[in-house]
């Protein structure tokens, strides 16, 4: 990876679904800094280890399935929250994200989707919204798991 930068290839270097302790020996080995980490994340998930460990690197967060491939869409808390805002469920995600600092890259291939994506930074949720979204991580969150994947945190 240091060569890569060194020689000009990359500018950063970044790694995707790495744990606590993959980012502890990954910081460790490497002779350039890490500048991100990309985890699935969104409300159904607890990741708040592996942010914390991020932002003590000194790291971004990068979101993939930020809207949990469409799970957003129906549950009840986020149609609720989205409905007092005039916002949809997937807008209540990507903003409970980056009101964190974190930085999503929802996918899609509707572009009226993708309009609606950028429609963000238009209201804010409170901090009693942010908790409840938080409140949905349940055990089994996860989307991506593979059978080669690390011990999740």
């Amino acid at each position: 990876m240091a060569k890569m930068k060194s020689e000009g290839y990359v500018k950063h270097i970044g790694v995707s679904n790495f744990t606590v302790a993959l980012l502890a020996e990954a910081n460790k080995v490497s002779r350039e800094p890490l500048v991100c980490n990309q985890i699935e994340c969104h409300p159904f998930l607890d990741q708040d280890k592996v942010i914390a460990a991020c932002r003590k690197a000194g790291m971004a967060v990068v979101a993939y399935s930020p809207i949990a491939r469409g799970r957003a869409k129906g549950d009840e808390l986020l149609e609720r929250i989205g409905k007092a805002h005039g916002k949809t469920s997937a807008q209540v995600c990507l903003r409970w994200l980056t009101q964190q600092g974190i930085v999503v890259i929802p996918r899609t291939s509707k572009v009226e989707r993708l309009e609606e994506n950028f429609e963000i930074f238009d209201f804010n949720l409170s901090d009693a919204e942010m908790k409840a979204i938080a409140g949905l991580a349940r055990p089994g969150g996860r989307i991506v798991d593979w059978s080669w994947s690390p011990k999740w945190d």
